[in-house]
């Protein structure tokens, strides 16, 4: 049965550069204060009461178990709302969350008190799928994996200048001063998304009817939460999945790899050039590196080798013999993630409709929790067997992606391919 797709063009994406400039503002912003004070978290849990360092972290360990466990679970639930009321509202709604749940870890008196907080932002908070999930409706086809690339990218860039900015914070501050101006910042962003961005539309966002003119079969409960899973949609997030697995396992397993190099406990300064590296890294590659991944029928292709050269990168990484080769090789992860990620978005909004473009991002946001679970998981456990082991086996996982989307990753039909040639075609070629 053919289906009639309904007509798009530039101008159904109204001011969607500034729009975009917005959003990627709001997202580096937020993602920025959230990384004021998270390298300060185990001081500042003793500073609640934490009897020691154990003691501190385990809290700490408490606190992110809680944001997972919550943000699996209410990830599909947002996006559902999100495809009903407005991608725009919730991603101001997110913003506001995380200003709210941060100002109750900055009142907190007891280290439990933070994990409520920490829990409660898992449950209300996930702005940066919020933010991708508006972006995928905001801007046309042709120009989805660029302006997702921005979005990411100041994400990236969030992360890495935050814990500068929340050093000048605590020590001018304190750190309850670095956690409330932490807070502060996501209003902000919300204020200018909430008045600089257009609300998404959706009125021609409904699902097209067959050709025939017969009103299609409804979908289920299941589709509704799912984004109607497809071969297509698994896939980009199993990808999606390996990108925040492999990045955790790295990033929580970087401290132990330089030291077992240096051969000495103290390499806090080290580490802390590496993260930077990574960070910028990212960025580089969702700003730069993942324009290559734009050119129609290019995707799949490009894709697979920049997935291969993270493989390779993991390799380096377990047989780096000095700190200096591990830096490098943590970077061009870093590269390859940034570069990956936008792709990846762009394949989960391709894979589904505009109607069911939240549902989709928030699956994906319960799949990035289940990441973030499995990729500390995994590095604690290399470190006490092999970590050279587990980078080993870590790139061989990133070869069988490879080979996996290689075989199953479906380029743009080809009238869409035409439609990227020539954006301001779009309508044209629908008709």
């Amino acid at each position: 049965m053919s289906i009639t797709p309904p007509a798009i063009d530039d101008s159904d994406f109204p001011r969607w550069r500034r729009s975009v400039a917005v959003i990627a503002l709001g997202a580096g912003l937020a993602s920025g204060s959230m990384n004021f004070w998270v390298p300060f978290l185990p001081v500042y849990m003793k500073e609640l009461g934490a009897p020691n360092d154990a003691a501190a972290l385990a809290w700490v360990g408490i606190a992110y178990s809680g944001t997972g466990i919550a943000r699996l679970i209410s990830g599909p639930l947002w996006g559902v709302l999100a495809d009903r009321f407005g991608r725009k509202r919730m991603f101001v709604r997110a913003l506001a969350a995380a200003t709210l749940t941060t100002l109750i870890a900055a009142v907190a008196q007891a280290p439990w008190h933070f994990v409520v907080a920490w829990t409660s932002q898992g449950l209300l908070s996930g702005f940066i799928p919020a933010a991708v999930a508006l972006t995928s409706v905001s801007v046309p086809r042709a120009r989805l994996t660029g302006a997702l690339g921005s979005v990411q990218g100041a994400q990236y860039t969030g992360n890495t200048i935050g814990p500068v900015l929340g050093a000048v914070f605590a020590a001018a501050l304190g750190l309850r001063g670095a956690v409330i101006a932490g807070a502060l910042v996501p209003a902000v962003a919300a204020v200018l998304v909430a008045l600089l961005v257009p609300r998404d539309r959706t009125g021609h966002l409904t699902p097209p009817l067959p050709a025939d003119g017969r009103p299609a079969r409804r979908e289920g409960r299941l589709a509704t939460f799912t984004g109607g899973l497809s071969g297509q949609l698994a896939l980009a997030l199993l990808i999606f999945f390996t990108i925040h697995m492999s990045g955790g396992l790295v990033r929580t397993s970087a401290p132990v790899a330089i030291e077992q190099l240096l051969g000495r406990p103290d390499v806090t300064s080290v580490t802390g050039w590496t993260f930077a590296a990574g960070g910028l890294a990212s960025a580089i590659g969702a700003v730069g590196l993942s324009r290559l991944l734009r050119a129609p029928g290019r995707l799949r292709l490009t894709l697979v080798g920049v997935i291969g050269l993270a493989a390779a990168a993991h390799t380096g990484l377990g047989l780096a013999g000095s700190a200096a080769v591990f830096i490098a090789a943590y970077f061009v992860t870093g590269l390859c993630q940034g570069a990956m990620l936008p792709a990846t978005n762009t394949i989960i909004a391709s894979a589904v409709p505009f109607e069911r473009r939240g549902a989709a991002f928030g699956l994906a946001s319960s799949v990035q929790a289940l990441a973030f679970v499995a990729g500390p998981l995994g590095a604690a456990y290399f470190a006490t067997v092999s970590l050279t082991m587990g980078y080993a086996l870590l790139a061989g996982y990133l070869v069988a992606v490879a080979g996996l989307t290689l075989v199953t990753l479906r380029e743009p039909p080809a009238e869409e391919r035409a439609a990227l040639r020539a954006p301001g075609t779009a309508k044209a070629a629908s008709r």
